[in-house]
C-alpha cells in the first residue's frame, strides 16, 4: 500500500511540475506576442499618413 501511495504522490507532483511549466511557457509567448502587438501598434500611429492614403 505504502509503495501506491508513494507512486501517486510522485504522479501528482510530477503533474504539478509540468503544469507549471506549460503555463509559464504561455505566459510568456503571451506576452511577448502582446509587445510585438504594442510596437505595430505604435509603427502604425507614426506612420497615418501611409494608412490614410487608398490602395490602388
Amino acid at each position: 500500500m505504502t509503495i501506491w501511495t508513494i507512486l501517486l504522490i510522485t504522479s501528482g507532483l510530477a503533474f504539478l511540475v509540468l503544469l507549471g511549466y506549460v503555463v509559464y511557457g504561455v505566459k510568456a509567448e503571451l506576452i511577448e506576442t502582446l509587445d510585438d502587438l504594442k510596437a505595430d501598434v505604435d509603427e502604425s500611429v507614426a506612420h497615418e499618413e501611409i494608412l490614410d492614403q487608398p490602395m490602388e
